[in-house]
């Protein structure tokens, strides 16, 4: 074999890959590259989590759902989950069938043409500070740069040339190679962990919700939008769609039958019937032993295609001028669903969660997400966090940087060790506390659980059926104060 290669390469070629290759042995660069490959494999295997993890949180970040209908002339839709790694589907999940299905292979023409596609939404940071927006200064004209990226937060994506050298470099240095390598047996990329995440008992209807949070934020997410007057009528729109979510969950003294009912005596049934059908729709989500179905998801989307088209659900059956008006508007202006006003002079954006659909950054506002059904698992422990100054350049330069970031987890990991270490020294008899460590240690003591159950604090957002399936323990990596009560996660059997 290597005589015929020798006889297809020409002479000089051969000549120059050998020259290249002793070049390459007698120095030290091979001897270098090796060594940081082997540093990478080290550092991720000090990473790699319990082989008995699932990469939950990977996976639901990665998940689209698509809707279609077998042929054009269906009423209903059907919606699919589609479960990918590396932007290749590995398995789909029929959500009224509900079992799994292998990804498909060829194209369908009808679904080409009657399907939606809600791509993967994935968080970027999370700003705690709101801000009011003059929209009448610059009606008809797009946003000053100062809003733009202030609203954006567009001054994250900076620091993106530098991600993107960071990961030229690790790469040709040999590091980032050799992390990706130790890291393949624990990431949602390898087959093996694939199967163990389809083996999850009961993950069929964890998927299938959070699915439905995709479609129920879709019509809140705001994407780059820089014209004024077009970004506060959809504003407008979205905090309508918000506050009445939360009446949908929480309607106390009966207000979404009593304007149904009289939608449907003023002859509006259509409208009457599709707000009764979403809030159904909600009120299955919130219950985790139910099972949403493709009539939850498509009663989401007539909901807010209606808000959308319309402005408001009364458009045609408000009250003429007069008392009666006034008393209608005021009613709805106490729930916090009045129509929002034609040309606001200022529109307010409170905290919001920063996030990226593929190439298209946007946001979506905290009405929503602190909801009991509105925050995907994945963004949870992210809710609590404040996105600014240089803490989000730092998160948003690592956040692609998986390698980068396990260095300064393994630092902080030896810091405690030393600071273990020295208090040890620091409790040994004849060594007084203040002089060994500088402070008095205080008092400890040390609890024995023979069940062995561990306790995990977790925040006050929670999913009962993630609880069931432990994604707590992979998800929530921050500690929270001790008001937040403290849950006990039972081992599964």
């Amino acid at each position: 074999m290597a005589r015929k290669l020798k006889r297809l390469l020409p002479r000089g070629l051969t000549r120059s890959a050998g020259k290249l290759a002793r070049i390459v042995i007698k120095s030290r660069l091979l001897i270098v590259f090796l060594s940081l490959c082997v540093l990478g494999v080290i550092v991720a295997l000090q990473m790699r989590p319990d082989p008995n993890v699932v990469p939950y949180a990977e996976l639901f970040n990665q998940m689209s759902v698509v809707s279609y209908r077998e042929s054009p002339s269906d009423t209903s839709a059907r919606f699919m989950i589609e479960l990918a790694a590396g932007g290749r589907v590995f398995r789909r999940y029929d959500v009224d069938a509900r079992t799994f299905l292998p990804p498909a292979l060829d194209r369908d023409y009808n679904r080409a043409i009657t399907g939606t596609s809600y791509r993967p939404l994935q968080a970027r940071g999370h700003v705690t500070q709101g801000l009011w927006l003059d929209v009448r200064r610059h009606a008809g004209r797009s946003l000053v740069a100062e809003q733009f990226n202030e609203l954006y937060r567009a001054t994250l994506d900076y620091v993106k040339p530098i991600s993107m050298v960071a990961g030229v470099l690790g790469t040709l240095s040999g590091y980032s190679v050799g992390y990706r390598i130790g890291s393949w047996n624990g990431s949602l990329a390898s087959r093996a962990v694939q199967e163990r995440v389809l083996a999850t008992p009961d993950l069929g209807p964890v998927l299938a919700r959070e699915a439905w949070r995709r479609v129920l934020l879709e019509p809140a997410v705001m994407g780059s939008e820089g014209d004024a007057a077009r970004f506060a009528a959809v504003r407008g729109t979205q905090q309508l769609y918000a506050s009445f979510l939360a009446i949908a969950l929480n309607d106390s003294d009966g207000f979404i039958p009593r304007e149904a009912e009289r939608l449907t005596r003023l002859g509006h049934s259509a409208e009457s019937r599709t707000m009764l059908e979403f809030v159904a729709a909600v009120r299955r989500a919130v219950i985790d032993s139910l099972h949403v179905a493709s009539t939850d998801f498509s009663a989401v989307e007539r909901w807010a295609s209606l808000l959308v088209r319309r402005g408001h659900w009364a458009a045609d059956a408000i009250p003429p001028p007069g008392e009666e008006r006034a008393r209608y508007i005021g009613m709805l202006a106490w729930y916090g669903v009045a129509p929002p006003p034609r040309e606001p002079g200022r529109v307010w954006v409170g905290p919001r969660m920063l996030v990226r659909e593929g190439d298209t950054r946007g946001f979506v506002t905290d009405e929503i997400l602190t909801t009991a059904v509105g925050c995907p698992i994945a963004w949870r422990n992210r809710l609590r966090e404040e996105n600014s100054g240089a803490g989000a350049m730092v998160s948003a330069w690592f956040s692609d940087r998986p390698e980068l970031v396990a260095i300064g987890v393994l630092v902080g990991r030896v810091g405690e060790q030393i600071v273990s270490a020295v208090r040890e020294v620091a409790e040994r008899p004849g060594v007084e506390p203040s002089r060994a460590t500088g402070r008095v240690v205080p008092p400890t003591a040390t609890a024995a659980f023979p069940s062995q159950v561990p306790v995990v604090s977790s925040p006050v957002l929670t999913d009962s059926a993630a609880l069931r399936l432990g994604l707590l323990d992979s998800l929530a990596s921050d500690t929270v104060s001790t008001a937040d009560s403290a849950k006990i996660v039972a081992p599964r059997d």
